[in-house]
């Protein structure tokens, strides 16, 4: 496993203990928060980078949900 051991300057820390607590979260579950929120986020933009790489736009999404959403109601009879 990757060495998780990081310098983090008293300033920063404590800015993080105040958005922690103003969270009302314990430090250790406020980095947690952060840390998923960061990795959907990077996820998010990868597949946007991927769709405009294969020419997906909003509107050929926002048609597709509506042609499974249509479907979906259809089986529900």
């Amino acid at each position: 496993m990757p060495s998780m051991s990081v310098s983090v300057r008293a300033e920063t820390l404590e800015a993080a203990r105040a958005e922690a607590a103003a969270a009302g979260l314990t430090l250790s579950a406020w980095v947690d928060r952060t840390l998923a929120e960061a990795v959907w986020t990077r996820r998010f933009a990868h597949q946007q980078e991927r769709n405009a790489a294969l020419g997906i736009t909003t509107e050929y999404l926002n048609g597709e949900f509506a042609r499974l959403e249509e479907l979906r109601r259809r089986a529900a009879g």
